[in-house]
């Protein structure tokens, strides 16, 4: 059938998204995963727990209903310093730059992948826009950090792609020098 099922709404029928959505979205997704990496916070998508003075954070689950993680803040109060995030909420409150504007990619583009299964907004159409210029930025800042390492690279043997060896070092000429007195 050409124009879908005539029965179905449009706006219920489900939509096949775009493949460069989807691998732009993952490509945003991995480099701010890689600065949490970087931090040492966890990459897994889900819920996390940190216990009082602990310095790393568990993973508890990775989708938890509203009632579950009541009942893990009634069980671990607050108070007590326990804390509870999502992984796109672990770097909000950090004193780092970086960690925070990766929290806050993740959140855009959770956000994102939500809107895409509902009616987008002007709201929507920004995010979009923000994401586009975070994709734009983390691609420019990739080629750099590439082209870095190659100029870094060193020289490489053509026949047995092994590091070529160094040029043998000069060595001064010895003086026949007195022997010092002892």
């Amino acid at each position: 059938m050409v124009g879908g099922d005539p029965f179905v709404r449009p706006e219920t029928e489900a939509r096949e998204p775009p493949a460069a959505l989807v691998r732009a979205l993952a490509e945003i997704e991995d480099g701010a995963l890689e600065i949490y990496a970087s931090a040492g916070l966890p990459t897994e998508p889900g819920h996390y727990r940190k216990a009082p003075d602990a310095s790393d954070w568990t993973f508890v689950g990775d989708r938890l209903a509203p009632q579950d993680r009541f009942t893990l803040a009634l069980t671990h109060p607050v108070e007590e310093g326990w804390r509870f995030a999502r992984l796109q909420d672990l770097g909000a409150r950090s004193g780092r730059a970086d960690l925070r504007a990766a929290s806050r990619l993740l959140n855009e583009i959770d956000e994102m992948r939500a809107a895409r299964r509902g009616l987008l907004n002007d709201d929507h159409l920004l995010l979009a826009m923000e994401l586009g210029g975070a994709w734009r930025a983390l691609r420019d800042a990739r080629a750099v950090k590439v082209s870095r390492l190659n100029l870094k690279a060193p020289d490489l043997d053509v026949e047995t792609q092994a590091p070529s060896p160094a040029p043998p070092k000069k060595r001064r000429a010895r003086r026949d020098k007195p022997a010092k007195p002892r």
